[in-house]
């Protein structure tokens, strides 16, 4: 038996040369390693984890997010709803990739990027680069229907909800940052199209009535298996936005297809089953009686991000052993919204980030060239997260 660090060190090594490829698969693959490397059983993991009722809700949750998705995407609601808001040059900029953003559809970026390209064609390429990033990312820090946040919220023990009140001042200072840095300079003439607000509420609601149930129904219900309730709200959103389309159930088979929804499912049971593995082998008691600061779980959180280009993964390595470090059962709120972010940061600037390159090759321009407008609101961020955490070190 080889320590435990190093046969981490190997499989984060196998992560990071693979780190485009299928991340399941590399996640899954890296698991049996790490478990065999450490005697651990990966077989006995396995099944505690596939057999765990709230994993399984937890993975029919997040094939269903990419159905609705795929649904708003084909019908036109989605961009319907985005041209009837009739807002001015720079709104749009800002909404248009927000809330394509929402959809998590492979490729996701490539239907904001022409979009933002049509709005202003005399923009700089790298400009559009990182206006279309930045903002389709913005939402997500708030969306309780985020895949990043469902798990984070499991990983912390943290109500979603309640990270979902946190997050509001990271997405405040990620909008006004990117405003300053990306679109000020940019003019103010409004888009045409014809405003219909109605329309607007209504191609809104498939996006907001899952999380609206999902919430209701752990507020008012104390269930062992609370997953239930995103699920049943999922499928209403579903059922809503298939009427609002007119689109037909047949239908739903092709766009799971497409949707490759099975990816997001084994992707919980992946981070799960490697999670299982990395707690038995005793590595987050090893690193935890390190006694590491938090300022080294946030700037290799924003490592990670830039590194592996996944922010659940990070999570689930830095997570279990903060919470170890610190014999705690429950995150932190504050340094969970700060971990998030950082890692959030680093995750979106990355070249193996799909919707950075993505954006990149539509926009036909380089990464050493788009990276220079993105960086700028990335770390005018992380350098204002740094300079908070400073400030609460004094008191």
């Amino acid at each position: 038996m080889i320590p435990a660090w190093i046969a981490f060190v190997i499989v984060i090594s196998l992560i990071l040369v693979f780190s485009k490829k299928e991340l399941w698969i590399i996640l899954s693959i890296g698991t049996i390693v790490f478990a065999i490397l450490t005697q651990v059983s990966p077989i006995d993991s396995f099944v505690i984890v596939s057999t765990n009722p709230s994993i399984i809700l937890l993975a029919i949750a997040v094939a269903f997010i990419p159905i609705l998705g795929g649904i708003m995407e084909e019908s036109g609601l989605m961009l319907e709803l985005i041209q009837k808001l009739k807002i001015s040059k720079r709104a749009s900029l800002m909404v248009s990739p927000a809330f394509f953003g929402l959809l998590p559809v492979p490729g996701g970026a490539l239907m904001s990027a022409p979009i933002v390209d049509q709005i202003d064609p005399s923009i700089n390429a790298n400009r559009k680069v990182a206006i279309n990033v930045w903002y389709r990312h913005a939402l997500i820090l708030i969306y309780p229907l985020s895949t990043i946040l469902i798990i984070g919220s499991v990983l912390a023990g943290i109500s979603l909800y309640v990270i979902v009140v946190a997050m509001i001042i990271p997405f405040i200072i990620m909008v006004v940052i990117g405003y300053f840095t990306l679109l000020r300079s940019i003019d103010i003439e409004a888009v045409e199209y014809e405003r219909d607000l109605k329309r607007v509420f209504r191609n809104l609601i498939p996006i907001i009535i899952a999380p609206i149930i999902d919430f209701l129904g752990r507020t008012f219900f104390n269930l062992s298996y609370p997953e239930i309730f995103l699920v049943i709200g999922l499928c209403l959103s579903i059922w809503i936005a298939l009427l609002l389309s007119n689109m037909q159930l047949s239908n739903l088979k092709e766009i799971a297809k497409k949707m490759r929804i099975w990816r997001f499912s084994l992707l919980i049971f992946a981070i799960f089953w490697f999670l299982d593995v990395f707690i038995k082998s005793g590595l987050p008691e090893d690193i935890g009686a390190l006694k590491l600061p938090f300022l080294f779980f946030i700037c290799l959180g924003f490592g990670l991000g830039f590194a592996t280009g996944r922010t659940q993964l990070s999570l689930s390595i830095l997570i279990p052993i903060y919470l170890i470090q610190y014999s705690l059962t429950i995150m932190s709120l504050l340094d969970f919204v700060l971990l998030y972010s950082a890692t959030f940061l680093g995750y979106l600037i990355t070249p193996i980030h799909p919707c950075v390159s993505y954006s990149i090759n539509y926009l036909k321009t380089e990464y050493k060239r788009a990276f220079k407008d993105l960086a700028l609101p990335t770390f005018i961020c992380f350098g204002i997260l740094l300079a908070f955490y400073a400030i609460i070190l004094m008191f």
